[in-house]
């Protein structure tokens, strides 16, 4: 068996990411490393590669794209109740548009750099979100990881629309900014009910809720949170009454990354489990693509995960 596994997606980037899998096969090659590769033909294809790859007994899996392949390649290392499948190590070559898990974990975009990274860097352990959804939908599965951000509400609309087509034509950046500012002109706020820390919340009149683990949640938004990879903490950002008018001021906090105080449309809490309900139809995403609708509880994988970064 050999000791690295590649996952390659060619549809990362608008099909573009293809482009560098001669190189990286070159420069894996060029350094003698024991590798085998696989390219995708969908997302869950490379969820399945993953797992076989564990069950396989790799030491490293690979995933070779962007954000939905780096979420499918995590998902392959679980089962159902968060345990890790093997012992196997996650790595991370980045092909796609918007790094934002890179920059989370300071890893390399540059081909050369992360291959490097994949060969000779050390072990970072990190805490991986778990969604557990209420109720059975034939569309997607019961359970989800996530390792970066779920958003529910807004957000998860916003993921949806964008990665219809649009970013592709016009950037990720343009892209995204176009689908939220047409989504707010029809947006209905919703209500949910929270439970957190042993506490039940009504929360009225919501635009959108991010849970998260890292500081960087999708399309360059950073979360001002204090980060460490062991904390096993989620913060979580509510947004109410969110229009054209507030979206501007909004961008700006949030796209600066510095801190805010809690107020009327923005606030930041923390907390190491969620359990969200709804009276309507409320869509969750997790790591940029749509995986259900609520009700869902949020919590951490029972394992962590060892992600290869550069020493």
């Amino acid at each position: 068996m050999k000791d690295i596994f590649l996952i390659m997606n060619p549809g990362s980037h608008s099909g573009r990411s293809q482009k560098s899998f001669d190189q990286i096969i070159r420069l894996m090659s060029q350094s003698g490393a024991d590798f085998d590769f696989r390219q995708t033909v969908s997302l869950e294809d490379a969820r399945l590669l993953s797992r076989q790859a564990s069950l396989n007994g790799y030491k490293i899996v690979v995933a070779v794209g962007g954000d939905g392949t780096i979420n499918a390649v995590v998902n392959g290392f679980y089962t159902p109740d968060g345990r890790r499948l093997s012992e196997a190590k996650f790595g991370v070559i980045y092909t796609g548009t918007s790094p934002d898990f890179n920059r989370s974990y300071n890893i390399p975009v540059e081909i050369d750099e992360a291959v490097d990274a994949i060969l000779s860097g050390k072990d970072l352990t990190i805490p991986i979100g778990r969604i557990s959804f209420g109720s059975p939908n034939p569309d997607f599965p019961n359970v989800r990881y996530f390792v970066c951000c779920a958003n529910i509400g807004l957000g998860a609309m916003l993921a949806r629309q964008a990665n219809s087509g649009i970013r592709r034509k016009l950037g990720d950046f343009w892209g995204t900014l176009l689908s939220l500012m047409g989504l707010l002109i029809r947006f209905k706020t919703f209500p949910a009910i929270c439970t957190e820390n042993g506490c039940e919340v009504l929360l009225e009149k919501l635009t959108n809720l991010s849970i998260g683990i890292t500081p960087y949640i999708a399309s360059g938004i950073r979360v001002p949170v204090h980060f460490a990879s062991l904390e096993r903490e989620f913060y979580r950002m509510t947004v109410h009454h969110l229009n054209l008018f507030r979206i501007v001021p909004l961008l700006r906090k949030v796209y600066s990354g510095k801190p805010f105080e809690n107020g009327k449309y923005l606030s930041l809490e923390y907390s190491q489990k969620v359990q969200l309900s709804s009276t309507v139809p409320v869509e969750v995403e997790a790591d940029g693509d749509p995986v259900g609708l609520l009700p869902c509880g949020i919590s951490f994988a029972a394992d962590n995960l060892q992600l290869i970064v550069p020493k």
